[in-house]
């Protein structure tokens, strides 16, 4: 019995240190959500998501209020991954994603040359997610990938077949594509 307390003791100071480093990795220097006339700081409750690297919707549910009743929202949020600060603004129905390790070094539209991706949403019947910095990952990576809910991590519309629909540059040349769900895509 000693040896199982010994080894839950172990466990739960190791757990402790992977937890605080993960803090330490993203640190959250300030999150608003509102409009420029009305918000509320919401920095300990992004902090929370930025401690396991999560995705989050910015909606009135994941805050749990609503600052300004009848108005479009959005989540500004600054914070600083391994020493780069990058200041991130979201609109209210969209996903935030934090960026994290070299991709933090890109910036935003980060692309491989030739390629720079504008915007990629994911859904459908105007139910859309904005999975840009997904795509500019797989992008950069140069790595095709299939248009899933696994890929994005979120199902913005449950039990109905989605689309990627993409703006970007390809040699300087502005170009629109729409991917059906299951589609693999290769840029």
């Amino acid at each position: 019995m000693k040896a199982f307390g010994y080894l839950f003791s172990v466990m739960f100071i190791l757990l402790g240190g992977v937890s605080s480093s993960l803090a330490q990795r993203i640190r959250v220097e300030s999150a608003y959500y509102g409009t420029p006339d009305r918000g509320r700081d919401v920095t300990a409750q992004v902090q929370r998501f930025a401690d396991y690297g999560e995705p989050f919707r910015v909606s009135n549910d994941t805050f749990r209020m609503d600052p300004a009743p009848g108005q479009v929202k959005a989540l500004v949020v600054v914070y600083r991954v391994e020493g780069r600060r990058i200041r991130e603004r979201v609109k209210e129905g969209d996903v935030f994603y934090f960026r994290g390790g070299g991709y933090a070094d890109a910036g935003p539209g980060y692309y491989r040359p030739g390629i720079r991706i504008l915007d990629a949403a994911y859904g459908t019947r105007g139910q859309y997610a904005n999975v840009t910095h997904i795509v500019q990952n797989f992008v950069r990576i140069q790595r095709p990938f299939t248009v899933s809910n696994q890929t994005f991590g979120i199902d913005p519309y449950p039990g109905v077949t989605k689309r990627l629909k993409l703006s970007y540059l390809r040699n300087g040349e502005r170009r629109m594509r729409i991917y059906v769900e299951g589609d693999v895509v290769r840029l």
